[in-house]
């Protein structure tokens, strides 16, 4: 096997036809052996029958249902424990990533030997509105200033790389993953290459404020200690401000109280977020459960 698509999907039953017709022509015109890992993340729509669908007609097709909705990140990595490709791409599903795109970069990194990884970064945000393009730009900004690993702005899971990569990510035990992270934290020697994605065809991004805050605050502490770090040097703050205010007043003044509050409570959340995320580990509950498989031999069941 050449090259395996990954494919998180996640009620997106009005695209599949077109995108299935569409990198099914791109990757036969150029003759390459490849598996399409389509995988359904809790879909309620009818995502799953199309799916169903189009496994029968294509045998290239190989599909993964969970159970209930365990978010992207757990759909690309039920994806890339079950792929055998010697190359391995993760592409959406809505169009706005285009199998030309795909194919250029499958292309540079067999004729780069020397890179393990070609990752695509958004060339323009223009199509996104403009609190979403103001809260992405500033994830990326505090993730660069706060955590040892650096993410290229704009950068997208939009990518081919080797399966010695795949092999690297997939080892590690983490069960609460933020794989843009992942990626640069194992390594290996990677290529960026601008797009300006394709307008969607059907429907809009699941992605609301909320979830881009949640997934960024997730990114941020899985990367990096400094935000809890910092409580220490807040707490050493806050002291000194008590101690210069009693000497100067012989009392704590309100504005001064609430303001200790305030930055008490701030502490509070920030050691929270650890918590949680140490807990979330703790458990030891599977990132995803597979409800279904189809087109998979028994060789490559997991």
């Amino acid at each position: 096997m050449e090259l395996s698509v990954i494919v998180p999907i996640f009620n997106e039953a009005e695209t599949l036809d077109e995108f299935h017709q569409t990198i099914k022509e791109a990757l036969n015109k150029k003759k390459i052996t490849y598996e399409l890992i389509m995988v359904d993340d809790g879909s309620t729509d009818t995502t799953m029958e199309k799916l169903k669908k189009i496994s029968d007609e294509n045998k290239n097709v190989k599909v993964i249902s969970f159970s209930r909705n365990f978010g992207k990140e757990a759909a690309m990595l039920a994806g890339l424990e079950n792929s055998i490709g010697n190359y391995v791409s993760i592409m959406d599903a809505d169009l706005q990533h285009t199998p030309e795109v795909l194919l250029s970069m499958y292309d540079k990194l067999k004729c780069n030997l020397e890179y393990d990884v070609v990752a695509s970064y958004k060339q323009s945000r223009k199509q996104e509105k403009a609190l979403k393009r103001t809260l992405t730009s500033l994830f990326y900004r505090f993730n660069n200033v706060l955590s040892d690993v650096k993410l290229l702005p704009g950068a997208s899971d939009f990518r081919v790389f080797k399966s010695c990569v795949k092999d690297a990510i997939i080892s590690l035990p983490e069960k609460t993953r933020f794989l843009k992270g992942i990626f640069s934290w194992v390594g290996f020697n990677t290529i960026y290459v601008p797009y300006t994605p394709s307008k969607r065809i059907h429907g809009a991004s699941r992605w609301s404020i909320t979830k881009l805050i949640k997934y960024s605050l997730g990114g941020i502490i899985s990367f990096s200690t400094k935000p809890i770090k910092s409580v220490f040097i807040i707490g050493v703050i806050s002291f000194l401000i008590c101690f210069i205010n009693f000497i100067l007043m012989g009392n704590l003044s309100d504005r001064t109280i609430i303001l200790l509050i305030g930055i008490l409570l701030f502490c509070i959340g920030i050691i929270s977020l650890y918590i949680s995320r140490i807990y979330s580990n703790l458990l030891g509950r599977p990132c995803y459960i597979i409800k279904e498989k189809l087109g998979f031999d028994h060789k490559n069941k997991k």
